[in-house]
């Protein structure tokens, strides 16, 4: 059984994808505290200027947890809906899904988690992936904090591997998972690029998932995942 585990994030990029089409249960991590300035409510997208963000603004207070922040702005994912129009409106992904875009980005919502979530399910579905996903506050509520709380949500999902990206290996601690039989694998992404709107201004790398999307509806997933793979915590890198 391999599990991923990850806060939500809006519109998350294609290596976020790639951990949740590699594994079996993919986890929502909610119950943790919402990191400011970080991707939980923001991604880039491309302009005609360059990258840009993509922000949900929100009313946010010091050690809140993720599914507890509100959005500050009820008018912002219609925003949203526009920026994403005028920008993508050339692009086949776009002229293909409009309309769900549009009715993903005016659905009734106050919760940045709700949203994150729903955002990364929309790009999922376009791109078929039929991973099991839960949200964390539905399954477990630990009092344990970094390595030992991820180890033991994959003790309860009976986890033997967990699929995990470079950036995680700076607090994990290889014990908690060998407490609980879970081998540890670690993403091996090569960058790559793909036709995007704007070719004048250059190719933009770490956009979002939903650039390459729009502008590579039928590859997008093949792109992803022919550009990265697992290799077991502790072979040779």
């Amino acid at each position: 059984m391999k599990v991923s585990i990850h806060q939500p994030q809006c519109w998350p990029w294609p290596r976020y994808i790639h951990k949740i089409a590699s594994c079996d249960i993919f986890v929502y991590l909610d119950t943790v505290q919402f990191s400011k300035n970080g991707f939980q409510n923001r991604n880039r997208i491309k302009t005609p200027t360059g990258a840009s963000w993509l922000t949900v603004p929100v009313l946010q207070r010091l050690g809140q947890e993720i599914h507890e922040v509100k959005i500050s702005d009820s008018a912002a994912l219609q925003r949203q809906s526009r920026t994403l129009a005028l920008n993508y409106a050339r692009t086949v992904g776009f002229q293909r899904w409009a309309g769900d875009l549009q009715q993903l980005l005016e659905s009734p919502t106050d919760s940045l988690c709700e949203f994150a979530i729903s955002s990364t399910e929309w790009m999922l579905e376009k791109l078929g992936v039929e991973t099991r996903r839960i949200v964390a506050s539905e399954i477990v509520r630990s009092k344990s904090h970094g390595s030992q709380l991820i180890a033991s949500i994959c003790e309860a999902l009976h986890a033997t591997s967990y699929l995990t990206g470079n950036g995680a290996l700076a607090y994990m601690e290889p014990l908690d998972f060998q407490k609980v039989g879970c081998d540890i694998l670690i993403q091996q992404w090569t960058a790559f690029e793909y036709d995007q709107v704007f070719p004048e201004v250059g190719f933009v790398s770490d956009l979002s998932t939903i650039d390459l999307l729009l502008n590579c509806p039928d590859t997008a997933a093949q792109l992803i995942n022919s550009h990265a793979g697992w290799l077991r915590l502790g072979d040779s890198m």
